[in-house]
C-alpha cells in the first residue's frame, strides 16, 4: 500500500498530537524497511522525516489531495481529526477524543474542531488514539467502526524520586476541563503535605481560576508552576516525581498518564473518560472522582504517605500500561486501510 502522510504536525512544538504522530511515523518507516509498504511524509517546511515538501497555502484541501493522486497513492493518512474536502484518494483521520462535543462547557471555541471532526467522521475508515475514543463515537453516533491503535506510554520515564525536595506532579494545560482549581484546593486541605505540587503546562482559559485557587491556599508555595521547559528539563522533571496525579475531566488518552503509570509511578487519577477506563482496575482510592475535592484530598494523603498504597499503586500501573509498540500500530492501521 501507497500512503501519504499529513506531516505538518511533525513541524510544530511538542503536543500530543505530535507525540502520535511521531510515533506513527517511526511505525509505518519500520514498516517501509520491511517493505511492507511505501510511506511519505509531506510537509510545509523541512523536517528530518519531509519527503514531499508542498505549499503551505490550502495545504490540506488541495495540495495535499492533489500530491497523492499525481503521485498514484492508496491512503492519505491525517493524524488529527480532519480531513480533505474533497480527494480522488480516500483520507484515513486519526481520532483524538471528542471531549469538545461531549462536554463543550469545559472547551474554548469548539466550533472549528467540531466542524472537522464531523467532516472526517464521514470518512470509510478511520483511526482513534484509543478503545475509549473509539467506543465514544460509536456510542453518540459519530462513526461506527473506528479502529483504536491502542497507545500506551509515549516517553520512557527513568523513575528516580526526588528524596531531598519530594513533589507531586500533574502534566495539564491551564484549561477547564484540566480540573486544576480543584485540585489546587485538595492540596491546599492537605496542610503540611512534606512535598510540592507541581503543575506543568502551557496557560490558558483557566490560568486566572488556577493563579487564584493557589493565592488561597495558606502556603502558596506549595504548588510550583513549570512551563516552557526543554526536553531534557521535562524528563527529569517526570523522573523525579514522587508521585503523579491527573484529575482532568475529559482525556481522550492522556500520554502523561500513560508515561508514568508504564514506569511503575503510584498515582492518583480521575474516573472520568479515558482515565476511568483505562485505570478501573487500579487500587481503591487510585481512580477516584476528582470533582470532589475531599475525596482527591484524601486520595492524595495516600498518595504521599501510604507505603501500601504506593506500592500497590506502583505495581498495577507497571504491568498495566506499556510503551507502546509503534510497528504493531503502523500494521494495525494498515490493515484498516
Amino acid at each position: 500500500m501507497k500512503i501519504l502522510f499529513d506531516g505538518r504536525v511533525l513541524e510544530g512544538g511538542s503536543s500530543g498530537v505530535r507525540d502520535i504522530a511521531a510515533g506513527i511515523v517511526a511505525g509505518m518507516r519500520a514498516l517501509q524497511r520491511r517493505g511492507e509498504v511505501d510511506f511519505t511524509v509531506a510537509t510545509v517546511g523541512e523536517t528530518p522525516e519531509t519527503d514531499l515538501r508542498l505549499p503551505a497555502r490550502f495545504f490540506m484541501h488541495m495540495s495535499l489531495p492533489i500530491a497523492a493522486l499525481r503521485g498514484s497513492f492508496d491512503r492519505i493518512l491525517v493524524p488529527r481529526q480532519t480531513v480533505p474536502l474533497l480527494s480522488a484518494i480516500r483520507s484515513v483521520p486519526v481520532f483524538h477524543d471528542i471531549g469538545f462535543i461531549e462536554r463543550p462547557d469545559l472547551y474554548r471555541e469548539t466550533r472549528a474542531i467540531t466542524a472537522t471532526t464531523k467532516l472526517s467522521s464521514r470518512s470509510r475508515t478511520a483511526l482513534a488514539v484509543s478503545q475509549y475514543t473509539a467506543n465514544r463515537m460509536n456510542e453518540r453516533g459519530l462513526k461506527k467502526n473506528v479502529i483504536p491503535m491502542e497507545v500506551g506510554a509515549v516517553h520512557r520515564v527513568d523513575w528516580v524520586p526526588d528524596r531531598v525536595s519530594p513533589y507531586v506532579l500533574c502534566i495539564a494545560a491551564q484549561e477547564p476541563h484540566k480540573n486544576l482549581p480543584t485540585l489546587i484546593e485538595a492540596w491546599g486541605a492537605l496542610g503540611a503535605a512534606g512535598a510540592t505540587l507541581v503543575l506543568c503546562g502551557r496557560s490558558g482559559t483557566d490560568s486566572r481560576a488556577v493563579q487564584q485557587a493557589v493565592s488561597k491556599l495558606p502556603n502558596p508555595s506549595a504548588v510550583r508552576i513549570a512551563s516552557g521547559l526543554n526536553d531534557e528539563e521535562y524528563a527529569r522533571l517526570l523522573s523525579g516525581a514522587s508521585g503523579y496525579v491527573q484529575p482532568s475531566l475529559y482525556e481522550g488518552l492522556c500520554i502523561p498518564a500513560m508515561d508514568m503509570a508504564a514506569a511503575g509511578v503510584p498515582m492518583v487519577v480521575a474516573n472520568a473518560s479515558n482515565l476511568g477506563a483505562r485505570f478501573a482496575g487500579a487500587p481503591a482510592g487510585q481512580c477516584i472522582d476528582a470533582t470532589d475535592a475531599q475525596a482527591l484530598t484524601r486520595a492524595l494523603a495516600m498518595l504521599l504517605h501510604d507505603d501500601d498504597f504506593r506500592a500497590r499503586s506502583s505495581a498495577y500501573n507497571s504491568s498495566s500500561v506499556l510503551m507502546t509498540d509503534w510497528v504493531e500500530v503502523a500494521r494495525r492501521a494498515v490493515g484498516a486501510m
